[in-house]
């Protein structure tokens, strides 16, 4: 059960909503597609810090849902490490008054309160 819900906690994260001036908006699927498909840029994209969070939380995340021993406190890293990235998400929209990038923040969110409700034992 821990492994499906960490496909899903990810496929929430990949539907994470950003829009900024003017009239820009993409997915955090596209944004990552974009990110690492420019190539004379690869280097200096991945070390930003917010990129390499969310890369390595991404990794922890999809290894924690094909190996079922992996131990739930880097489990609970990778889940983290993402929830940052969302509740600045969930700040900006609040601060920005969007309902869009609100709305897409409540599935990872809500996912991450089920994961962390549930699997409180971390062994």
């Amino acid at each position: 059960m821990r492994r499906f819900v960490n496909l899903l906690i990810l496929i929430a994260f990949q539907i994470g909503y950003l829009e900024w001036p003017p009239h820009n908006s993409m997915f955090v699927f596209q944004a990552q597609y974009e990110i690492f498909s420019i190539t004379d840029r690869l280097l200096t994209n991945l070390f930003h810090p917010i990129i390499l969070l969310g890369l390595v939380a991404q990794i922890i995340l999809i290894i924690g849902a094909f190996l079922p021993n992996l131990n739930k406190k880097i489990n609970a890293i990778g889940i983290i490490g993402l929830g940052l990235l969302m509740l600045l998400f969930l700040i900006i929209s609040i601060l920005s008054k969007n309902l869009n990038m609100f709305l897409a923040t409540l599935p990872y969110l809500s996912l991450s309160v089920y994961y962390f409700w549930n699997f409180k034992k971390f062994s």
